[in-house]
């Protein structure tokens, strides 16, 4: 799914104003960077999930104080990893209360999002791409961000996400070539 940054500036804005399904949608779309960042800092399944979930309540929560709609992606981001590092501190916190709220209207937020079926070869070959690449990989590939967003929520130059992602093209293609040829010939 992507939006123009038109679109997503007004499903913010229908957020900021009450509207859960926009919230939703926003929460669907940006779960996959959000667990992404998330578990780059935190190690344990369960830990991910507990963080992506407190991560979306806390937007939710400070959503009427983001002043610039466009730069919701970068803002987005700041709250996982700031989750994130205090979870891997040890600081843990009560659910907020608006947690019975969200998740009742929003369901993507708790929702696992895993409806793309990629090869389980494909998949082990991102998993053993180099930290800086893995995310971009998973991004791009698997829940077809492109370019110009990742680097916004990566906070990274959209030059060097194109960088990378010639890198990782190149490692991917040594590493399943064989695979690939083998199954040719099976």
């Amino acid at each position: 799914m992507r939006w123009t940054p038109e679109e997503e500036e007004g499903l913010v804005s229908a957020a900021q104003s009450g509207d859960l399904s926009a919230f939703d949608r926003l929460a669907a779309h940006y779960r996959p960077g959000v667990a992404l960042i998330a578990r780059q800092i935190v190690n344990s399944r369960d830990a991910v999930e507990d963080v992506v979930q407190d991560s979306f309540l806390a937007a939710y929560k400070a959503l009427p104080q983001l002043r610039n709609p466009t730069g919701f992606a970068h803002w987005m981001a700041a709250i996982v990893r700031h989750r994130s590092r205090r979870f891997a501190a040890g600081e843990r916190r009560a659910p907020l209360p608006l947690d019975t709220l969200i998740l009742v209207h929003a369901p993507a937020i708790g929702a696992h999002l895993e409806s793309r079926h990629q090869s389980s070869k494909v998949r082990c070959a991102v998993k053993k791409l180099p930290g800086e690449l893995k995310p971009i990989a998973e991004l791009y590939y698997f829940d077809e961000w492109s370019v110009a967003a990742i680097s916004s929520f990566l906070d990274l130059p959209a030059t060097t996400v194109k960088w990378r992602l010639n890198t990782l093209r190149k490692q991917l293609r040594k590493t399943l070539t064989p695979y690939f040829e083998e199954q040719e010939y099976e």
